[in-house]
């Protein structure tokens, strides 16, 4: 399992009032936003410069940046009508939201080849990543007509914005130096799947106990 995973909930029932009026109403979350999105930038850069020398993220600055990349995808998912759900500011996990995005703890060690050319490295990625864009504007403003006009998010639609919002969560998540795993594309999961261990195989039966 890639080391930042994406899950949402769907609950196809959704409120109009608040869909109509999403982009108003998420005025709050992108001034906060911004506000990540600046202390980020340094955050990252000391990151960047940790790495390369010492090959260790430091602790701090993981859980921090891991925080932005949830907050930025949380409040992305709820943005184009993932959830109906009111995001928390706080860039911190939340089991009980609706949209989760996972980050596994921090490697012991990391890549300094792969964390100096990062940016580099990620190129397809954002190429990639520049389509996406397109394709969730779209399934978004079919989200907002459907729910709008009939009141629920169809789950095909659900099933697309998954697909972009995780590898969104992905693509972050590399561009943060969460992981030196280069992100794949697709590898979204059904709510409650994981790297689980294989079941134990059955038992044999008992052999049938003779009788006199």
């Amino acid at each position: 399992m890639y080391p930042v995973s994406y899950e949402a909930d769907y609950r196809p029932e959704q409120n109009r009032a608040t869909t109509f009026f999403r982009i108003i109403l998420a005025i709050p979350w992108l001034i906060v936003a911004y506000v990540y999105e600046i202390a980020a930038f340094f955050t990252l850069i000391f990151a960047w410069v940790a790495i390369v020398i010492t090959g260790r993220y430091p602790e701090g600055l993981y859980k921090l940046n891991a925080g932005f990349v949830r907050y930025y995808v949380r409040m992305g998912a709820w943005v184009y009508l993932q959830t109906d759900e009111w995001p928390p500011f706080s860039i911190g996990d939340d089991p009980s939201y609706p949209i989760r995005v996972n980050v596994a703890p921090r490697a012991a060690r990391q890549s300094r080849l792969s964390v100096f050319f990062r940016l580099i490295l990620a190129i397809p990625m954002l190429i990639v990543a520049y389509a996406v864009q397109y394709m969730h504007l779209l399934v978004g403003v079919i989200a907002w007509l459907t729910i709008v006009f009939r009141g629920y998010l169809p789950e095909q639609l659900n099933t697309a914005m998954t697909f972009c919002n995780g590898f969104y969560a992905r693509t972050y998540g590399y561009l943060a130096l969460l992981t030196d795993d280069y992100p794949p594309i697709g590898a979204e999961k059904a709510k409650g799947a994981g790297n689980y261990p294989p079941a134990a195989p059955p038992e044999p039966p008992m052999p049938p106990v003779a009788t006199a």
